[in-house]
Parts: C-alpha cells; structure tokens; sequence
C-alpha cells in the first residue's frame, strides 16, 4: 500500500469570518463580536498559504448619540447631529458608510434607515457609522488617521443632549472575491514547491478550494486573505 504524506493547511483563526464579494468589507474594527485572533500575525503564529496585500481605507467607527431622557427627543437631536457630522465629512473630503461587516454610503435620504441602538447608559439612544479614509501615499498611518478623525469631530456641532464616541482605527477592503484566483494560484504553487522537496515522484491533491475567502489583519495597513484548504503530498 503506498502511504500518503498529508499537510493540513490552516490558517490559525478559531472563527473566521466569510467575505461578501462587490462590497467594501469591514476587516477590523471596534465591535463586541469580533474574535480576538483577528490580530496581527506574529512571528510564533501559526503559517498559512494566502495572499497579504495592502487594505483598500482607514475606517473608523463612530457613534452618534443622544442621552436626553424623552424618546423622540433623543431621536431627533441624534440625527440632527448625524446631518451635521454628514457636512462636515464632505466639507473634509471624508467618506461616511455603515454597515455590519459590509459598508454602504450614509446620506441624508437613508440616515434614518440606520438601525437605533442602546448606548452605554441608560436613556441613551445612539447609530454607529464609520469614517472610512483611502490608504494613500508611501507611509499611511493609523496614527496620523485617528487623530485626523478626532480633529474632524471635534468640530461638529452638538444639538441638544447629542455627542459623538469614536473607535479604534481599524480597516476595510473593497471586493475582496477579486483576489480569490489569486489566493488559489499561490496555493496552488506552494503545494506543488512541497510536492518537488519530496522528489519527481510526487505529486499533490488539494482540497477545499471551492470554500469561503477569509481574512485577517496582517499589519498596521496590510490585510491576509485565504481559503481554509487541505493538500495531499502522494506518490504520481
């Protein structure tokens, strides 16, 4: 019987998180269900076969929020501000988008379509938005960025009982399907270079290439994409 020599491929996250195609996705951010081994890889972390390429924004969650203690009142003094923080974002050259993972553009006609949530104290209302700003020029940085966001805010005004909280800098990538046959080329060269240590002999089967792209932070502004798979090292 021959023996097959086999190699599991992970990628070292204990819950990925799929990839929509022709949406910019969220990659990090600031939210309660993001897994903490969404990190940075470090050099003891476990190896993987994907693809890193630098994020497509800067993103930079922000709630808006209004802790006056009658319900419509709160309301309206939120989306006053939210109109406000809409202005100043054109009048910055800032993008606003919201969304769950996928990020669509925020306006003045859809404001009000942004889902209300509870904020960190009672009699608090408040909708989530990001600040999305293009990796641009030689050395972006999420240093630079962040501040550049805290000065922005600070210049809108409040209505009423209104504010604003800003998260930490996180990153966003558009269409990330694009880079699938990518993703599977690399593979694809990877295993065969294991197959050749092995000698002509030997071949290769991988498996799982028709699953779900995932993702994962790789640097400050670098984002690591790749396919959960299994390749076979096996005599031809």
């Amino acid at each position: 019987m021959k023996r097959l020599i086999t190699l599991a491929v992970l990628a070292g996250i204990a819950m990925p998180l799929p990839l929509a195609a022709q949406e910019t996705i969220v990659v990090t951010g600031s939210r309660q269900d993001r897994s903490s081994a969404n990190a940075y890889f470090s050099s003891s972390g476990p190896a993987a076969i994907g693809v890193t390429r630098q994020a497509d924004y800067f993103v930079t969650p922000l709630w808006v929020s209004s802790d006056s203690r009658d319900p419509d009142l709160r309301n309206e003094e939120l989306f006053a501000m939210l109109a406000a923080t809409l202005d100043r974002a054109q009048a910055e050259g800032i993008d606003l988008v919201a969304g769950r993972y996928a990020l669509k553009p925020v306006t003045r006609a859809n404001m009000r379509a942004l889902p209300l949530e509870g904020g960190n104290r009672p009699d608090t209302t408040r909708v989530q938005i990001y600040a999305r700003i293009p990796l641009r020029g030689e050395n972006p940085s999420v240093r630079s960025t962040a501040e550049r966001i805290v000065a922005f805010v600070k210049l809108i005004p409040a209505t009423g009982r209104s504010f604003i909280d800003t998260g930490a800098t996180g990153l966003a990538i558009d269409n990330p399907e694009q880079y699938r046959d990518v993703v599977i080329r690399h593979i694809a060269q990877e295993a065969t270079k294991y197959a050749s240590m092995f000698g002509p002999g030997y071949g290769v089967d991988i498996s799982g290439l028709d699953g779900d792209l995932y993702w994962q932070q790789a640097s400050e502004t670098e984002v690591f994409l790749y396919i959960d798979h299994n390749f076979t090292i096996r005599p031809k």
